[in-house]
């Protein structure tokens, strides 16, 4: 029911998944940018972060955390001098997503508070001035950027400068689409689950039998029939929005109503509520389909192939009117490679069974039917249409232009904000501790200023 070199500035409240130091260790200043200082501790935080990730900790990486931690220092030295603020509802919201996110992580509120010796309100206290400055950055490196735009020239210059024996080769790729259908029950099987569920319901709501006993016994949600049933504390938005729903209307210990979602019918007891976060046990059971509706779905599709096939219907059209896939119907059946948000797709990187049945299709051919288990465990059956093929090959200009205009964007911030670091070091007051002075670092950071 489950709906780059800054990367340190992706992580959350870095200090909670770090464990300190042990023994007493006087802090100290190992750089000041302007008006901003680095702590040693600062530093310490970014290494352990980094071995934490499975990285290893060795002179030249400290050297990389510490370059990290130069250049946020200079663009919020640079946010101060042109009065760059951010929001406080906008930082409101992003402390509040973070709290939300490490106590869905740690089991709740009560053990985010345990685990850091610290009451809410003082962990958004603590961090506030954290998040700022992060926001502030954010702002500050978009502000360095904001005015590249990437034209084909530029995109045509960026490529002829790669060394020949340099060109990346592609892996194979194709475009697909499908159309989906998935078999519906029977309703009298509904009306079957129905009573049934609603019997359960009933003798635990009368104490004639315990939630716990029947989720273990006959709930078909696998995830926590074996917990009798217990979800565990989820926030609000991580289930579907029915399943919410029913969960904010309850009070502690009361009993739900059957209610049905799009994975079956079922009800639940409430175990506990905290704010946006709720712990609830459920059972779940689902009505079957049998080999009846599952063939009338393949015969639709048979007919589908078909049609299509002797150029009656375009797949496109066909997808649009009798898919049941909701992310890809309104696109003509085609698929969206989640990573790079692109229709191509890398062939290794497709499941067996579609790499199968695209490895035999032609560009334009429609596949027969195939019989797919969906994520739920639910069977379906889909056809599939081979759009493109691109084998094994060099990169070039005309089959590869969205990859290559990407890498050009890339390449032309990352100038960008080489050229502004240069700038701004020039009138910038830097100073870094003997002990760094030698790091191979890509600005001349070791170069003071006096202002």
């Amino acid at each position: 029911m489950l709906k780059g070199s800054f990367h340190s500035l992706l992580l959350l409240f870095p200090l909670l998944g770090v464990a300190q130091p042990q023994g007493t260790l006087i802090d100290r200043v190992v750089a000041v940018v302007g008006r901003e200082a680095i702590l040693h501790s600062e530093l310490t935080v970014r290494t352990e972060q980094l071995r934490q990730g499975g990285g290893t900790v060795t002179t030249t990486a400290i050297c990389g955390e510490l370059e990290d931690l130069l250049y946020e220092k200079l663009l919020l030295e640079q946010a101060a001098i042109d009065s760059v603020v951010v929001d406080e509802a906008q930082v409101d919201a992003e402390l509040d997503r973070r709290i939300r996110y490490f106590s869905a992580q740690l089991g709740g509120d009560e053990k985010l508070e345990k685990f850091y010796g610290k009451t809410i309100t003082e962990i958004r206290a603590e961090f506030r001035e954290q998040v700022e400055d992060q926001l502030l950055v954010q702002n500050m490196q978009q502000r360095i950027t904001s005015d590249i735009r990437v034209t084909p020239r530029d995109v045509q210059r960026f490529f002829n400068s790669i060394p020949a024996d340099s060109v990346p080769l592609i892996n194979a790729e194709v475009e697909y689409a499908q159309i989906l259908r998935e078999p519906k029950p029977e309703e009298e099987e509904e009306r079957r689950i129905r009573r049934r569920i609603e019997e359960f319901r009933e003798s635990v709501q009368k104490g004639e039998k315990d939630i716990c006993t029947v989720a273990v016994l006959y709930s078909e949600d696998p995830g926590s029939a074996k917990e009798c049933g217990e979800l565990g504390l989820v926030p609000l938005g991580t289930m579907v929005p029915e399943f919410d729903a029913v969960a904010m209307s309850l009070k502690e210990g009361e009993v739900s109503q059957v209610f049905k979602t799009q994975y079956g019918y079922h009800f639940m007891q409430m175990v506990e509520r905290r704010g946006e976060y709720y712990n609830a046990r459920h059972v779940l059971m689902r009505p079957q389909v049998g080999n009846a509706e599952l063939l009338k779905e393949r015969t639709l599709l048979d007919s589908l192939v078909r049609t299509i096939r002797s150029g009656e219907m375009r797949f496109h059209d066909a997808a649009v009117k009798y898919s049941e896939d909701p992310e890809s119907k309104d696109l003509g059946g085609v698929l969206i490679e989640p990573n790079n948000n692109s229709t191509r797709w890398d062939m290794s990187e497709l499941d067996q069974q579609t790499f199968f049945v695209l490895d035999k299709l032609k560009p334009g051919e429609v596949s027969e039917p195939q019989l797919v288990v969906m994520p739920d465990a639910t069977k379906a059956y889909r056809v599939l249409q081979l759009i493109s093929h691109t084998p094994p090959h060099q990169a070039n200009m005309k089959a590869d232009y969205r990859m290559i205009q990407q890498a050009t964007e890339g390449k032309m911030r990352a100038t960008a904000v080489d050229e502004w670091v240069g700038n701004r070091l020039e009138s910038t007051y830097v100073r870094l501790n003997e002990d760094y002075r030698q790091c191979p670092f890509t600005h001349d950071w070791a170069r003071e200023v006096d202002n």
